[in-house]
């Protein structure tokens, strides 16, 4: 037991400067040196056989896109990603710009999302992160590029680990830990994985820089490091990585051996992978350029709750992702959070600070985290210092950051594999500070501290999750120490390196188990609309979500965009659904809160003159909504809790009519607003409407409701309704095997009773009732309909091409060419969002593209033929295209330069 009765404080000074393990007393390894590779390149699919077993997918389309039926859970709740712009960005933009490259087009524009869209400008669907990028072309393209991403991040991080002179068993164990690290399991935006996977390359560079020996490898890396992670999608996390290994860069400039070649190195490096991204980058400012994106947020003033260290040390405390028990603290915590460490991880951190022998890479390490950890929470002075740097209040750094501070912490870890000798008071420092830290985390979330408030369902709940929690955290600490006091030499290592390898996979795994049993596509009503939309545009109300659009190549002008062009997100503010200025203009899908879809329902037809000249022909609901324009009251409820009902129960409520029933003298439809629990509710829901003058009844087959949303249905009768008359609605679940949900809000209505069938009176509460009339329904024709969605045709949309000035015949129309024949000088319309970078030619010249109607497009024709064709391309990018050659000649040329030129030395 020498190594635990190790006492003298001198010793365990020197602890830190033991000779490094030679390469011989690694064994195995030594012996078999392509192993490691080897097992990084088959370990990211090892650690999908969960999902593979249990029959379950990961992928965005079957949660995200709102195109899919025959849709199942699996084994648990939420879901298997923290941000479904994995979906609505990554997959659905990123699959078109794969679409535009592998058809010979350079993917600047996308015209299906909005009126047209940036695609390259908007960055995160990575149109340039080639060849990368093509992999979202094919069917489960997300999970091959998620593979090739951890690939990447493994064999590039064992690599940097050999590099700092790391045995091949503790580069290998701290690749894989990176390789299936926090923000890799909760993948808080796939466009970060992309980021994230070169960021050890980057660190491989500047290391690489130190040694005269590696000079063009050096530049070659940082080139490759920081062109992809520009390319990659995420400028916010490219900018925090760029700024840990600026930070890496000045640490180690004092061991360089030239610190002047070492900085040219790493300069010339940064400069090649800057032009190599140069179109990249020229798109996406031009993009911000016509947005107000910079400086709108201000997200680095905001900092993540502390509570939110519970989460990083103790991963799903509080449950499966996007778990929330009805607590928006916890909402917040899991959509703020990127990644986690675990009390494994972190007791071997800890320890490694005490063992690492590199001590200004440990120094290094060291402040790193303390300034993330500042910086994630507020804690002065780091964060007002931090927030000085340039650009850092425009960046959501808690969110963003975990890659490096993973990276900083694996490193620090890999260094107690290296450690032959485990000093007593070193072993008792370390577990103190990880008890500690552990103990101020579960202080943070104990379920039975006043803070929370749980009731004892949900605190059973979090029991549950806490003692889960713990369990695997501690238990990769306890059976870490077990292995320091029982085991020796290589046998310690491979022990310690298998505990917490084994620990990072399971947590990697959990999320899996939100994954879902696939369904189906609705390919016939997205057919539909492919067959029958032509140069014209749908809008949707629930079902094929934002973006997805892009996905099945049909053109709505529903967004899910950041940056967003000024002219359009004022446009759809002023003239199409004003309640999006809530969501600063970005999202534009009524589902999405606190967008209604009843008040986005009556805003067509309060702006319909709007949707017919953007040429909205079809507008696509859930079966459950109704396009007849309707009243809600409350209108904008918040804070609703849900009433559980099963077959034979129901609810009741008396109240006064509301004065906006004015628009509605006559009522003959009605619904309440609920939830399905994920379309699993099933069986007839009933609802009755009493008045002093008679009653109305009404009922439906559940099957044909839409989740969280309003339930609407045609009474047998028409009722009458004035302001402040007194009514009663009853909604009754008839029959079904699985419960229904009736969402109740709070009212300060004292007029108003609700009361259950069961006896029991709910004071302070109130039920969302919708009222409408079927016969305001003549502009809109229902054309298709299945389980899924509903098709309307709005009377009257504008063509996608229109001429004023003079008669003109127009001829073979396409989304990017016409032929319009006229008798004299005219004026055409293209009904795309006008931005500067649009060009158009009339007969192989080029004329003036000039804005009509503050949004769209307009060209001047002549008299006669004219053969018009329209292309985009950000400005100045003729000179990103010379940059980035220059960038591809110079990477090429310190490759292969001192070849050839070795070869033609010696053919003289």
């Amino acid at each position: 037991m020498t190594d635990l009765t190790e006492t003298s404080t001198a010793r365990a000074r020197n602890a830190a400067d033991a000779p490094e393990i030679s390469e011989a007393h690694v064994g195995f390894l030594g012996r078999y040196q392509w192993l490691p590779v080897l097992v990084l390149l088959i370990a990211p699919f090892v650690g999908q056989i969960p999902a593979l077993i249990l029959g379950i997918s990961s992928d965005p389309i079957w949660s995200t896109s709102s195109a899919v039926i025959g849709v199942r859970h699996g084994l648990l709740g939420g879901m298997p990603f923290d941000d479904p712009n994995t979906g609505w960005t990554t997959q659905a933009l990123g699959n078109l710009a794969a679409y535009d490259w592998l058809h010979g087009i350079i993917p600047w524009w996308n015209p299906y999302s909005g009126i047209g869209l940036p695609l390259a400008g908007e960055i995160q669907p990575a149109a340039f992160f080639l060849p990368f990028v093509l992999l979202l072309f094919f069917h489960h393209g997300i999970f091959w590029l998620e593979r090739a991403m951890q690939i990447i991040a493994g064999l590039s991080t064992y690599a940097l680990l050999r590099r700092l002179k790391f045995t091949r068993l503790s580069a290998l164990s701290g690749a894989l830990l990176y390789a299936f690290s926090g923000t890799f399991a909760w993948t808080p935006g796939e466009v970060l994985l992309n980021v994230m996977a070169f960021l050890p390359t980057l660190l491989l560079g500047i290391e690489n820089a130190r040694d005269r020996r590696c000079r063009r490898q050096s530049v070659l890396l940082i080139a490759a490091g920081i062109g992809f992670s520009i390319l990659g999608g995420f400028p916010e996390e490219a900018y925090i990585d760029g700024l840990f290994a600026l930070l890496w860069a000045g640490f180690r400039l004092f061991e360089a051996d030239d610190r002047i070649e070492y900085v040219g190195n790493i300069l010339c490096g940064g400069v090649i992978g800057l032009l190599i991204a140069a179109p990249q980058l020229v798109a996406f400012f031009d993009f911000l350029t016509q947005s107000d994106v910079v400086g709108l947020h201000q997200y680095g003033l905001l900092s993540l709750s502390i509570r939110g260290m519970s989460v990083i040390l103790l991963p799903y405390v509080f449950g499966p992702l996007t778990a929330s028990y009805g607590r928006q603290l916890i909402v917040a915590i899991n959509g703020g959070v990127g990644g986690f460490l675990g009390a494994t991880l972190l007791g071997f951190s800890c320890l490694g600070v005490f063992l690492c022998r590199d001590r200004r890479l440990r120094i290094l390490l060291l402040v790193w985290l303390i300034l993330c950890a500042g910086k994630t929470f507020g804690i002065p002075p780091i964060m007002p210092l931090m927030n000085i740097i340039p650009f850092m209040q425009d960046v959501e750094f808690f969110r963003y950051a975990a890659p490096s501070w993973e990276i900083a912490a694996i490193i620090l870890a890999c260094c107690v594999l290296e450690q032959e000798i485990f000093p007593r008071v070193i072993l008792l420092r370390a577990t103190f500070i990880t008890l500690f830290l552990l103990a101020i985390a579960v202080y943070l979330v104990w379920p039975w501290t006043a803070f929370w408030h749980w009731n004892s369902v949900h605190r059973a709940q979090m029991v549950k999750w806490l003692i889960f929690a713990l369990s695997i955290g501690l238990s990769g600490l306890v059976l870490g120490v077990i292995s320091v006091a029982a085991l020796r030499d290589e046998k310690r290592r491979w022990a310690l390196s298998i505990i917490l390898v084994i620990n990072t996979i399971c947590l990697y795994m959990l999320p899996q188990l939100s994954g879902l049993k696939p369904g189906q596509i609705d390919k016939t009503g997205i057919r539909y609309l492919r067959t029958n939309l032509g140069l014209s545009r749908f809008y949707t109300l629930g079902p094929i979500a934002p973006n997805y659009s892009a996905y099945f190549r049909i053109s709505s002008i529903n967004h899910n965009y950041l940056p967003l062009p000024l002219n359009w997100s004022s446009y759809v503010i002023k003239h199409l659904l004003p309640s999006v200025a809530e969501l600063s203009g970005t999202i534009f899908w009524a589902p999405f809160p606190p967008l209604q879809i009843p008040v986005a329902a009556n805003d067509i037809m309060l702006f319909k003159k709007s949707y017919l000249y953007l040429g909205v022909r079809y507008i696509v609901t859930d079966p459950s909504t109704n396009l007849i324009p309707t009243i809600s009251f409350p209108s904008e409820p918040v804070n609703g809790i849900p009433l559980r009902l099963y077959a034979g129960q129901s609810v009741t409520v008396t109240e006064a009519a509301p004065r906006s029933i004015v628009r509605f003298p006559v009522i003959d439809r009605i619904g309440v607003e609920q939830g399905n629990y994920d379309n699993t509710a099933d069986g007839i829901l009933a609802i009755s409407l009493c008045t002093r003058n008679g009653c109305s009844k009404t009922a439906a087959n559940l099957n044909r409701s839409g989740d969280n949303s309003a339930f609407e249905m045609t009474l047998n009768k028409a009722i009458h309704l004035v302001p402040g008359e007194q009514f009663t609605v009853t909604v009754t679940h008839v029959s079904g095997n699985n419960p229904e949900a009736i969402w109740l809000w709070p009212t300060h209505d004292h007029g108003v009773v609700l009361s259950t069938n069961a006896g029991q009176d709910v004071t302070g509460k109130t039920i969302q009732l919708v009222f409408g009339n079927s016969s305001d329904a003549r502009d809109f024709q229902q054309v298709y309909a299945d389980r899924l969605m509903n098709i309307w045709r709005l009377k009257g949309a504008d063509p996608f091409y229109t001429t004023s000035g003079s008669a003109c015949t127009l001829q073979n129309a396409r989304r990017d060419s016409v032929i319009a024949t006229c008798s004299a000088h005219a004026s055409l319309v293209r009904r795309e969002l006008f931005m500067p970078g649009w060009r158009a030619a009339i007969n192989g010249m080029s004329v003036p593209v000039s804005v009509h109607h503050e949004i769209v497009q307009s060209v001047e024709l002549r008299p006669g033929r004219n053969i018009v064709r329209f292309r985009f391309a950000p400005p100045y990018i003729v000179y990103a295209w010379i940059g980035f050659f220059l960038g591809a000649f110079a990477l090429i040329w310190q490759g292969i330069g001192p070849t050839i030129i070795a070869i033609r030395q010696r053919h003289r």
